[in-house]
């Protein structure tokens, strides 16, 4: 169905519970390469991150970026979220726990839950959980991706709000600050990874929709930030990455330089934020917790 073509989106309390079921979903090389380009994996210098776009460069393992897991979350999507407007969703936060980092190739079962709906007045924000499990007998916990999408103009339904959760920066100059430069192009090249959604692409689309444009998708910004925080932090080796949570405040556009600050804290706990090229703050709230 063309998504013009559907009725204004509603949203209720009543999505609470909406599931896809359990679905074997199944990944290779090609997926976590494109990837890995799709986030900017190479750009300007393809010659350093190698374990992470080929599979076959001499003395290189091809390794997977762990924010891939939202690609996997993404495959599946509970019927409830199906029936709105994807051109009013904007992506509001996104969280992602490993249990072990994941292979190149592989596949497990995917379920995916709206677990909460809140009512914030001019719109909505609906929390989907995905939870990836091994396709072994005792279905072992790989990982779990949570979003929350910000359903513009889907508010006033006399849902709950939902609380505030206090978030501050240290009071300090980062300890690592990574400059990041996305393409023109960058959306039309993380699109392909599945996220088709014609804000990212079709410019009227995008305008007839308040934007200057096509904006970058909020994932491809995570991923971004996920690459500043493999390479300073975990010293290149995504497994050591375990869990990342940020909120997403200003959208992106393609070709936009982004800078990532991060400040390490004790015990593995590390907290970042991501900047445009204008000085907007586009991911906030950034924590992730690192493995020794």
């Amino acid at each position: 169905m063309d998504m013009d073509a559907r009725m204004p989106q509603k949203v209720s309390l009543g999505m609470v519970g909406s599931s896809s079921g359990a679905q074997l979903v199944r990944w290779d090389e090609r997926d976590v390469m494109l990837y890995a380009i799709g986030i900017g994996a190479g750009l300007g210098a393809p010659a350093r991150v190698l374990g992470f776009t080929t599979e076959n460069s001499g003395g290189v393992t091809l390794r997977v970026i762990s924010s891939f897991l939202t690609i996997l979350a993404a495959k599946q999507r509970p019927p409830a979220l199906q029936m709105l407007d994807e051109g009013q969703f904007l992506h509001g936060e996104q969280s992602i726990e490993l249990s072990r980092p994941l292979p190149p190739s592989g596949q497990g079962f995917l379920r995916c839950e709206i677990d909460e709906v809140l009512d914030k007045g001019t719109g909505a924000i609906v929390s989907i959980t995905a939870t990836l499990r091994d396709d072994d007998a005792a279905r072992t916990l790989i990982g779990r991706s949570r979003m929350r999408i910000f359903v513009r103009g889907a508010g006033g339904f006399g849902g709950p709000r939902g609380g505030v959760e206090i978030f501050q920066l240290p009071g300090r100059v980062s300890d690592a600050r990574i400059v990041q430069q996305t393409r023109p192009e960058q959306a039309l090249l993380y699109r392909l990874s599945g996220d088709r959604n014609p804000l990212h692409s079709d410019p009227a689309f995008a305008t007839a929709r308040g934007f200057e444009g096509p904006i970058l998708h909020g994932l491809c910004t995570y991923g971004f930030a996920c690459r500043a925080l493999i390479e300073t932090v975990c010293e290149g080796d995504p497994a050591r990455l375990r869990a990342m949570d940020g909120r997403f405040r200003t959208p992106v556009y393609p070709g936009d330089t982004l800078t990532t600050e991060i400040w390490n804290e004790a015990g593995g706990a590390v907290m970042f934020q991501t900047i445009d090229g204008r000085g907007n703050v586009a991911i906030e709230r950034g924590k992730a917790v690192i493995a020794g």
